[in-house]
Protein backbone atom coordinates (compact mmCIF):
# COMPACT_ATOMS: atom_id res chain seq x y z
CA UNK A 1 0.00 0.00 0.00
CA UNK A 2 1.41 3.77 -0.99
CA UNK A 3 1.71 5.97 2.39
CA UNK A 4 3.76 8.79 -0.09
CA UNK A 5 3.12 10.28 -3.32
CA UNK A 6 6.06 10.56 -5.73
CA UNK A 7 8.64 13.11 -4.93
CA UNK A 8 7.70 15.67 -8.24
CA UNK A 9 9.70 18.31 -7.15
CA UNK A 10 13.19 16.02 -6.94
CA UNK A 11 12.54 13.86 -10.55
CA UNK A 12 12.63 17.46 -11.31
CA UNK A 13 14.93 18.91 -10.05
CA UNK A 14 17.50 15.55 -11.72
CA UNK A 15 15.94 15.69 -14.88
CA UNK A 16 14.33 18.53 -15.88
CA UNK A 17 12.21 15.88 -18.50
CA UNK A 18 11.66 13.08 -16.67
CA UNK A 19 9.07 11.53 -18.97
CA UNK A 20 10.70 12.62 -22.21
CA UNK A 21 7.91 14.91 -23.14
CA UNK A 22 8.94 16.61 -25.83
CA UNK A 23 11.15 13.83 -27.13
CA UNK A 24 9.62 10.38 -27.37
CA UNK A 25 7.53 8.92 -30.08
CA UNK A 26 4.96 8.15 -26.97
CA UNK A 27 3.96 11.55 -25.51
CA UNK A 28 4.11 13.30 -29.02
CA UNK A 29 1.66 10.94 -30.20
CA UNK A 30 -0.35 11.17 -27.21
CA UNK A 31 -0.43 14.71 -27.05
CA UNK A 32 -1.61 14.48 -30.91
CA UNK A 33 -4.79 12.21 -30.04
CA UNK A 34 -5.13 14.80 -26.94
CA UNK A 35 -5.51 17.91 -29.35
CA UNK A 36 -7.84 15.72 -31.70
CA UNK A 37 -10.31 14.74 -28.53
CA UNK A 38 -10.88 18.53 -28.39
CA UNK A 39 -14.39 18.59 -30.05
CA UNK A 40 -14.69 22.34 -30.34
CA UNK A 41 -11.97 24.22 -32.50
CA UNK A 42 -11.59 27.10 -30.46
CA UNK A 43 -12.10 27.78 -26.25
CA UNK A 44 -12.56 31.05 -24.00
CA UNK A 45 -10.61 29.41 -20.89
CA UNK A 46 -8.27 26.46 -20.54
CA UNK A 47 -7.09 24.75 -17.54
CA UNK A 48 -4.30 22.83 -17.88
CA UNK A 49 -3.86 20.95 -14.19
CA UNK A 50 -0.71 18.68 -14.29
CA UNK A 51 1.26 21.14 -16.90
CA UNK A 52 4.60 19.58 -16.54
CA UNK A 53 7.28 20.37 -18.89
CA UNK A 54 4.36 22.85 -20.77
CA UNK A 55 4.38 21.01 -23.96
CA UNK A 56 0.67 20.39 -24.05
CA UNK A 57 -0.16 24.29 -22.71
CA UNK A 58 1.99 25.68 -25.83
CA UNK A 59 -0.23 23.44 -28.16
CA UNK A 60 -3.25 24.66 -26.41
CA UNK A 61 -2.48 28.09 -26.81
CA UNK A 62 -3.50 28.64 -30.10
CA UNK A 63 -6.85 27.28 -29.82
CA UNK A 64 -7.41 28.85 -26.60
CA UNK A 65 -8.26 32.93 -25.49
CA UNK A 66 -6.24 32.01 -22.04
CA UNK A 67 -4.44 29.13 -20.47
CA UNK A 68 -3.71 28.22 -16.86
CA UNK A 69 -1.05 25.82 -16.67
CA UNK A 70 -0.70 24.79 -13.51
CA UNK A 71 1.25 21.75 -11.67
CA UNK A 72 2.21 20.84 -7.38
CA UNK A 73 5.63 21.27 -8.67
CA UNK A 74 7.39 25.03 -8.73
CA UNK A 75 10.24 23.37 -10.81
CA UNK A 76 7.82 22.34 -13.26
CA UNK A 77 5.77 25.73 -13.61
CA UNK A 78 8.72 27.12 -14.32
CA UNK A 79 9.37 24.82 -16.81
CA UNK A 80 6.44 25.12 -18.32
CA UNK A 81 7.14 29.40 -18.13
CA UNK A 82 10.11 29.37 -19.72
CA UNK A 83 8.67 26.95 -22.47
CA UNK A 84 5.45 29.27 -23.42
CA UNK A 85 8.12 32.20 -23.29
CA UNK A 86 10.06 30.42 -25.78
CA UNK A 87 6.81 29.94 -27.84
CA UNK A 88 5.65 33.56 -27.50
CA UNK A 89 2.43 32.44 -26.03
CA UNK A 90 1.27 35.04 -23.95
CA UNK A 91 -1.76 34.14 -23.21
CA UNK A 92 -0.53 31.07 -20.83
CA UNK A 93 -0.36 31.77 -16.85
CA UNK A 94 1.08 29.77 -14.59
CA UNK A 95 1.18 29.15 -11.12
CA UNK A 96 1.65 25.93 -8.81
CA UNK A 97 -1.35 24.12 -7.30
CA UNK A 98 -1.91 20.64 -6.17
CA UNK A 99 -5.00 19.19 -6.78
CA UNK A 100 -8.10 19.26 -5.05
CA UNK A 101 -6.96 22.79 -4.15
CA UNK A 102 -8.42 24.93 -5.93
CA UNK A 103 -5.96 27.56 -7.93
CA UNK A 104 -6.27 31.50 -7.19
CA UNK A 105 -8.88 32.47 -9.49
CA UNK A 106 -10.63 30.17 -10.62
CA UNK A 107 -13.84 30.38 -8.40
CA UNK A 108 -14.45 33.46 -10.36
CA UNK A 109 -17.78 32.94 -12.76
CA UNK A 110 -15.93 34.99 -15.45
CA UNK A 111 -12.93 32.61 -15.38
CA UNK A 112 -14.59 29.69 -14.99
CA UNK A 113 -12.84 27.39 -17.59
CA UNK A 114 -14.81 25.91 -20.56
CA UNK A 115 -11.79 23.17 -20.81
CA UNK A 116 -10.48 21.16 -18.24
CA UNK A 117 -7.25 19.15 -19.17
CA UNK A 118 -6.18 16.59 -16.85
CA UNK A 119 -3.28 14.68 -18.09
CA UNK A 120 -1.67 11.41 -16.19
CA UNK A 121 -1.39 12.96 -12.36
CA UNK A 122 -5.18 11.40 -11.47
CA UNK A 123 -3.72 7.99 -10.18
CA UNK A 124 -1.50 9.69 -7.70
CA UNK A 125 -4.17 11.20 -5.55
CA UNK A 126 -5.71 9.46 -2.78
CA UNK A 127 -9.05 8.06 -2.86
CA UNK A 128 -10.52 11.82 -0.93
CA UNK A 129 -8.00 13.78 -2.81
CA UNK A 130 -9.78 12.32 -6.31
CA UNK A 131 -13.30 12.64 -5.07
CA UNK A 132 -12.31 16.50 -3.84
CA UNK A 133 -10.90 16.56 -7.37
CA UNK A 134 -14.34 15.59 -9.29
CA UNK A 135 -16.27 17.94 -6.98
CA UNK A 136 -14.00 20.73 -7.60
CA UNK A 137 -14.32 19.98 -11.77
CA UNK A 138 -18.56 20.13 -11.05
CA UNK A 139 -18.32 23.28 -9.50
CA UNK A 140 -15.49 25.29 -10.83
CA UNK A 141 -16.28 24.77 -15.16
CA UNK A 142 -18.23 27.08 -16.98
CA UNK A 143 -22.19 25.76 -17.72
CA UNK A 144 -20.51 24.07 -21.75
CA UNK A 145 -17.43 23.02 -20.41
CA UNK A 146 -15.40 20.03 -21.69
CA UNK A 147 -12.95 17.51 -20.10
CA UNK A 148 -10.66 15.72 -21.22
CA UNK A 149 -8.45 13.29 -19.45
CA UNK A 150 -5.71 10.76 -20.62
CA UNK A 151 -3.67 8.17 -18.80
CA UNK A 152 -0.78 5.39 -19.17
CA UNK A 153 -3.37 2.44 -19.64
CA UNK A 154 -1.47 0.31 -17.18
CA UNK A 155 -0.72 1.20 -13.26
CA UNK A 156 2.30 2.84 -12.20
CA UNK A 157 4.07 1.43 -9.80
CA UNK A 158 4.14 4.37 -7.29
CA UNK A 159 0.59 5.42 -7.94
CA UNK A 160 -2.88 4.08 -6.40
CA UNK A 161 -4.92 2.91 -9.07
CA UNK A 162 -4.26 2.27 -12.75
CA UNK A 163 -5.01 4.97 -15.72
CA UNK A 164 -7.84 2.37 -16.90
CA UNK A 165 -9.54 2.58 -13.02
CA UNK A 166 -8.87 6.33 -12.66
CA UNK A 167 -10.58 6.68 -15.94
CA UNK A 168 -13.27 5.45 -15.12
CA UNK A 169 -13.66 6.57 -11.59
CA UNK A 170 -13.83 10.31 -13.28
CA UNK A 171 -16.34 8.66 -15.77
CA UNK A 172 -18.86 7.15 -13.23
CA UNK A 173 -19.12 10.79 -11.35
CA UNK A 174 -19.10 12.97 -14.40
CA UNK A 175 -22.01 11.08 -16.13
CA UNK A 176 -24.12 10.64 -12.69
CA UNK A 177 -23.56 14.31 -12.70
CA UNK A 178 -25.02 14.63 -15.75
CA UNK A 179 -22.14 15.34 -17.97
CA UNK A 180 -21.84 13.28 -21.51
CA UNK A 181 -18.51 11.33 -22.77
CA UNK A 182 -18.20 12.41 -26.36
CA UNK A 183 -14.82 10.69 -27.03
CA UNK A 184 -13.12 7.74 -25.71
CA UNK A 185 -10.11 6.33 -27.50
CA UNK A 186 -8.50 2.93 -25.94
CA UNK A 187 -4.87 2.54 -26.78
CA UNK A 188 -2.88 -0.22 -26.10
CA UNK A 189 -0.67 2.31 -23.88
CA UNK A 190 -2.92 5.33 -22.78
CA UNK A 191 -6.11 6.15 -22.84
CA UNK A 192 -8.27 9.29 -23.54
CA UNK A 193 -11.99 10.22 -22.99
CA UNK A 194 -13.94 13.45 -23.55
CA UNK A 195 -16.97 14.92 -21.15
CA UNK A 196 -19.32 17.40 -22.08
CA UNK A 197 -21.96 19.49 -20.41
CA UNK A 198 -24.07 20.93 -23.56
CA UNK A 199 -23.83 18.28 -25.58
CA UNK A 200 -27.91 18.20 -26.49
CA UNK A 201 -27.32 22.15 -27.47
CA UNK A 202 -24.55 21.22 -29.88
CA UNK A 203 -24.41 17.91 -31.31
CA UNK A 204 -24.45 17.61 -34.77
CA UNK A 205 -23.88 21.78 -35.36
Amino acid sequence: MITTPPDFEQMYADDPDPWRVATSWYEQRKLGIVLAALRRPAYRWAWDAGCGTGELAVRLAPRCDAVLATDLSARAVELTRRRADEEGMRNISVQVNALPLRPSGLSEAAVQPDLIILSEFLYYLDADQRAQTWRLIEASTAPEADVVAVHWRPKPEDAWLSGEAVQRELNDYLTDAGWCRVVTHTDVEFVVATWSRDVPLTIGR
